[in-house]
């Protein structure tokens, strides 16, 4: 194999950039595990557990029926991740560089409206899924210990990685309670979605590197999700949902490349079809149990299904990168809520996520390390009268280390393209810690 240039060296590691997907405001894959303070402190089970309205028209919006009274919602979320990623040469350089904190607010609100007939209408605003990194750029030293993923870009590396993804969903909705047991809904889904990433490496290089994709695109999507709810028991709920796929427009960009050449790309990033069941029992009036089990699927999602590297036939190494290459995963979300006191309730839930992304293709994810499983939460809440009440909860999603190789994409004096590049690891690390709270007026 021949010496590598720096210019070889920049094309290969470009896959590191690979797609924005880092999920730094996500826990299960890219989508958030909860919503409101409640739901989450809840370990986000909430598919039949009727609890509160932001939680239950997100979750299932069949479940709005079994809702006590009618209310409005209004929360927001402090969401603190801890992130890192480390490259390794065997002979070469090797080091580790830490995202800024990039912490992030996240308002939601709900909207129930109980009829004195068998229809619920439900109004829910939240974010469900979303990411960012910000990786600084590391100088070379003579020891060589750095980062070769964060190497200036005259030197053959990136230098500063920089990538903001958010989505955001309104959703409408109306259940038919068609027995005092059986509760039937259908929400129809409005998405709103921002991303940013640079450099961009979903799009064709030329000589002098990927262009940039760091000013924001913005895409609109829609979607639906129907839902059933039976209560077999007055202590005993049972739940089902479909949500359908959220089909976006493209994203696109006015950019340049490294060179000043202006170019134009768009992509397309969808949002996951998810089925989910949940049961939720009351052994005891003060205690309520809740679980949710889902299956998401990424494998059969536009922007999510592809993998690796598309050669181009501008010439060797001048490929780009099709997609994230994420495997389809199941979540079990378990919770529950003790009422200590008619007015005082504290909370506790616990979620698993699997891991989307295999090992070989860490690589393509370094701005995507959605590789948290396991996630803790704690909640309380307190009602001041008889109409409103205050929620607070915290989570923490532990730390989570996953590697894989360098794929190549074909340069000259590297393996042919898509395999791996022997002696080279790359390695994502991954944790986080969010705190929110939740006002709701019950009517």
């Amino acid at each position: 194999m021949r010496k590598r240039t720096g210019r070889q060296t920049f094309m290969l590691i470009t896959t590191a950039m690979a797609l924005h997907a880092a999920p730094a405001l996500a826990t299960d894959g890219h989508i958030f595990h909860g919503v409101g303070a409640i739901n989450q402190s809840m370990g986000g089970a909430g598919i039949a557990t009727s609890i509160d309205a932001i939680g239950s028209n997100h979750n299932n919006v069949s479940s709005i029926s079994f809702l006590e009274r009618s209310s409005i919602e209004f929360g927001a979320e402090l969401f603190l991740p801890n992130r890192s990623t480390a490259g390794f040469i065997s002979g070469g350089p090797s080091g580790t560089v830490d995202s800024n904190t990039r912490e992030a607010i996240l308002p939601n609100f709900g909207l129930v409206y109980k009829t004195k007939g068998p229809w619920t209408f439900g109004l829910t605003g939240v974010g469900i899924a979303g990411f960012g990194v910000d990786y600084p750029a590391n100088n070379p030293n003579s020891n060589g210990i750095f980062n070769p993923l964060a190497t200036p870009q005259s030197a053959g590396g990136f230098g500063a990685i920089y990538s903001n993804y958010q989505v955001l969903q309104v959703t409408p909705s109306v259940a038919y309670q068609v027995t005092p047991k059986l509760s039937l809904g259908v929400g129809f889904n409005i998405n709103w979605a921002s991303l940013a990433a640079n450099p961009w490496p979903a799009t064709v290089p030329n000589a002098s590197g990927f262009p940039t994709g760091a000013h924001g695109a913005s895409a609109w999507g829609w979607g639906f999700t129907v839902g059933a709810t039976y209560k077999p028991l007055n202590n005993l709920a049972l739940g089902l949902v479909f949500k359908s796929p959220q089909w976006f427009g493209s994203f696109s960009w006015n950019s340049q490349y490294p060179d000043g050449t202006p170019t134009s790309f768009e992509y397309r990033l969808d949002y996951p079809l998810i089925v989910g069941g949940g049961v939720s029992y009351q052994p005891i009036e003060p205690l309520l149990l809740a679980l949710d089990v889902k299956w998401i699927n990424y494998s059969n999602t536009k922007g999510f299904e592809r993998e690796n590297w598309l050669a181009s036939p501008a010439g060797p190494g001048l490929a780009s990168v099709q997609g994230f290459g994420w495997e389809n995963i199941w979540t079990v979300s378990l919770g529950a809520q003790y009422k200590v006191t008619p007015v005082f309730a504290v909370r506790a839930g616990y979620n698993y996520g699997g891991n989307p992304i295999p090992s070989e293709q860490q690589f393509f994810n370094v701005f995507a390390p959605a590789i948290v499983q396991h996630h803790f939460t704690v909640g309380a809440g307190y009602e001041i009268t008889d109409h409103l009440g205050v929620n607070l909860s915290y989570y923490h999603g532990f730390s989570s280390e996953q590697s894989g190789p360098f794929i190549s994409n074909g340069a000259p004096g590297f393996p042919s393209i898509n395999q791996p590049v022997p002696g080279t690891l790359v390695t994502n690390r991954l944790s986080e810690n969010s705190i929110a709270a939740q006002v709701a007026y019950k009517f």
